[in-house]
């Protein structure tokens, strides 16, 4: 009797263990995401895919889906970077789902969703960690691009000074996440602040492997080709819509919309890209304007979106019969 007991113990620690509040933000992630396309004006998305031209139009969501495999290729190397089938299916299938949560989420609900995939405490924070290198280097690219733009396309000193200062800022940003990905003090001073935070007992006990060098030139390399796939891919919606500006002013007035998209306001930036759009586009008539930011929003958040949905599943789908 004692025995049976004993084991029904075990099974419901089992049970308690294998259970993870994650899985509702995972839920919750999935549920905004289909309840946001069914809000979605799609007379009016359509209205704007029909002004661009067309072979412009799918070199754009060319680009966007190498983004995704650049990107989703990164996210393995930071993992373990395995040769082994199953891990990196899983390492895919994790990224895309997380990505097409984050994309169409305020908030970037979708990072929280690649914690959720570690199931030990001590793993969920070492995920947290290189989900911090990984967002730092498309920050700090964005920031950089918006620098470069505000210092060489502008001709006035406040926009100068702007562009200085955001190009010192991307570049600080970038050297704190190569500082997370090679250095094992930064995890330990993590480790030892969450261990004395004040009315938590978390006794994390963070592991670190250090990524080589030529792991972190290949980490750098593929943040910076993932994120101009992306700015390539603006551009040709903009050329498709025969803007005149140039490849910089483009990229950087993209760049400015994305970094004001990341912050939690509205949900997938409606509202702020355009307002950020018109103000940067100001000569040019609005409805083309307009056009423009409906086909960011199409292809790279609505299509990008779907896309990584579909990956994500079936890429999580096969790893687990593997």
């Amino acid at each position: 009797m004692q025995e049976m007991n004993d084991i029904a113990g075990i099974e419901k620690k089992k049970k308690r263990k294998g259970f993870s509040p994650f899985l509702l933000i995972r839920l919750l992630g999935v549920g905004l995401f289909i309840y946001i396309l069914t809000t979605v004006d799609l007379v009016a998305l359509w209205m704007h895919m029909k002004e661009v031209e067309g072979h412009f139009l799918l070199l754009a969501i060319l680009f966007q889906v190498i983004l995704l495999f650049i990107k989703a290729l990164r996210w393995h190397i930071l993992n373990d970077g395995s040769r082994e089938s199953k891990r990196w299916m899983r390492s895919f299938g994790e990224f895309f789902e997380s990505y097409a949560i984050g994309v169409i989420t305020p908030g970037r609900l979708g990072e929280l969703v690649k914690a959720g995939h570690a199931r030990e405490k001590n793993r969920i924070m070492e995920t947290g960690i290189r989900v911090v290198v990984e967002r730092g280097f498309d920050l700090g690219i964005f920031v950089i691009i918006a620098g470069l733009a505000l210092l060489l396309t502008f001709n006035d000193t406040t926009s100068n000074i702007l562009g200085l200062l955001a190009l010192l800022g991307g570049m600080f940003v970038m050297i704190l996440a190569f500082i997370f990905m090679g250095s094992a003090r930064a995890t330990h001073i993590i480790q030892v602040f969450l261990n004395r935070l004040p009315f938590l007992s978390l006794n994390f006990d963070l592991s670190f492997r250090k990524k080589t060098m030529n792991i972190q030139f290949t980490i750098f390399l593929l943040s910076i080709i993932s994120n101009l796939s992306y700015f390539i891919s603006c551009y040709f919606l903009a050329a498709g819509l025969s803007f005149d500006q140039s490849v910089l002013f483009i990229s950087g007035a993209v760049a400015i919309a994305g970094l004001l998209n990341m912050l939690p306001i509205t949900v997938m930036g409606l509202g702020t890209r355009e307002g950020t759009f018109l103000l940067l586009f100001k000569p040019m008539a609005e409805p083309l304007i307009l056009a423009f930011s409906g086909l960011v929003f199409l292809v790279a958040q609505i299509g990008g979106g779907i896309i990584s949905f579909i990956l994500g599943y079936f890429f999580l789908l096969i790893s687990s019969k593997k």
